[in-house]
């Protein structure tokens, strides 16, 4: 009686197991994507953990030399470019780097190599209104460290991530895309 008390106990925890580890790979796939960051040969610098979470928004405050942009960063459309974005600004990679750019129609920064580069997250219908921040995309490349942020609204073709928008600071981005240059102090999470 005792030995099929014991098979019982054995089949019911193996049940719970499965249900529990079923549960759990449901929940992860619910909650986080998986992320493909290449290394690029030749390249120093680490991709971010491939794990990138899908729920949620990331608030940004990119500091330059003329002021302060404010932006929101959202997962659910592009969590792997979110994810590359908050990674390289917790490494502090885009403090002191300029912004390259800076014209009426796009303020682009983020000048440098992460050492890793990973696929455009598109839908095929990406619009670009006044505010837009996104990934520039390299051809051969896709997405590496570099952004924009426009100014204007842009009838562009969908082939940049687009992983936000900008919340306050539209004063200052419009001073920012003009002739003289812009450099970003540094960019604070949260």
């Amino acid at each position: 009686m005792r030995h099929w008390k014991r098979v019982v106990a054995v089949l019911l925890v193996a049940a719970i197991a499965l249900v529990v580890e079923g549960w759990a790979a449901r929940a992860q796939a619910a909650f986080f994507k998986s992320c493909q960051y290449e290394r690029v040969p030749g390249q120093s610098g680490r991709p971010p953990y491939s794990l990138a979470p899908t729920l949620g928004l990331v608030k940004a405050t990119i500091r330059t030399n003329r002021g302060d942009l404010v932006l929101t960063l959202d997962r659910s459309a592009a969590p792997c470019a979110v994810h590359s974005f908050t990674y390289l600004a917790l490494k502090r990679f885009y403090n002191q780097t300029p912004c390259p750019r800076h014209t009426r129609a796009i303020l682009e920064c983020g000048a440098g190599r992460p050492g890793y580069h990973f696929t455009p997250e598109l839908t095929g219908h990406e619009t670009y209104p006044r505010g837009t921040v996104a990934l520039s995309n390299t051809p051969g490349l896709g997405n590496t460290a570099t952004f924009f942020i426009l100014p204007t609204a842009a009838t562009l073709p969908p082939t940049s991530t687009v992983i936000g928008k900008l919340v306050a600071g539209a004063p200052v981005l419009d001073r920012l895309s003009t002739t003289q240059p812009a450099t970003i102090q540094e960019v604070l999470l949260g």
